[in-house]
């Protein structure tokens, strides 16, 4: 346990994180940019426009099992490339280096389950990042 980097793996697993979660946030952005530009000419109103927005962006995002995959998917690829950044030159503890990183984005993506609701697809991604991260843990050198 003394070659854990228990403050790398844990800032390398909530940069992880969010940079999954921004890059799951980009087709969101640029829906909405051509919604503007779609709504713009034939409304007037801006709480109107912006209410229509964010229906169909709500709307976009529920219930898509691919963007929900594509999420878990990219998610899981940097959390195991931070995890063998960080897990390298640590011995037998590399793969509990890789696991903290992957856990680190394990419970930040349960606080968006307190608020949607868990299910299936919250274990099989909980499941899947503390996989990364061992995994990418294991992948590092000793």
């Amino acid at each position: 346990m003394e070659k854990v980097r228990w403050g790398k793996a844990l800032l390398n697993g909530f940069v992880a994180w969010i940079i999954g979660v921004v890059i799951y946030m980009i087709p969101s952005f640029v829906y909405a940019a051509w919604l503007v530009f779609q709504l713009v000419p034939t409304m007037t109103d801006s709480t109107a426009i912006s209410t229509e927005i964010s229906q169909r962006i709500a709307a976009m995002y529920t219930g898509n099992w691919l963007l929900i995959g594509a999420l878990v998917l990219i998610a899981a690829l940097i959390i195991l490339w931070r995890a063998r950044a960080v897990a390298t030159g640590t011995g037998q503890s590399r793969w509990i280096n890789g696991l903290v990183v992957g856990a680190v984005a394990a419970v930040l993506s349960l606080v968006f389950v307190l608020c949607g609701g868990f299910d299936l697809s919250t274990v099989v991604t909980i499941v899947v990042y503390l996989g990364a991260g061992v995994v990418g843990g294991l992948l590092a050198r000793s």
